[in-house]
């Protein structure tokens, strides 16, 4: 199938043709732009809180928008939140507790 911004390149149609080109235009645009996703990274850490407490400050002060917009999107806003919740209790619980987390107290074995 003919490019139809370079209509003298051909280029393949099928979906997984089209994936497996994306993904290698990617890393060809990451492999140019190394530093690109770590400008605000290197900003350091008092830049980090000014950007927080900003957000912070237009949340108190937009409360409404907030409000509509997890309405207008709350299907997406509870599954992130379940999902967000969930990794958060995995990671308390530690490595290899695994466990029901609703399993009640646990009772020391006794002492024989």
């Amino acid at each position: 199938m003919p490019n139809k911004y370079s209509p003298r390149q051909k280029v393949c149609g099928k979906p997984e043709c089209q994936k497996a080109r994306q993904i290698q235009s990617m890393k060809e645009w990451r492999a140019k732009h190394p530093n690109y996703f770590k400008y605000d990274e290197s900003k350091g850490e008092d830049w980090l809180k000014q950007q927080r407490e900003r957000s912070r400050n237009w949340r108190r002060s937009n409360p409404d928008k907030i409000r509509r917009y997890r309405q207008d999107h709350l299907d997406e806003y509870r599954s992130y939140m379940r999902e967000y919740m969930r990794k958060y209790r995995e990671k308390r619980r530690g490595p290899g507790s695994g466990g029901a987390s609703n399993a009640g107290p646990q009772t020391p074995p006794a002492a024989s």
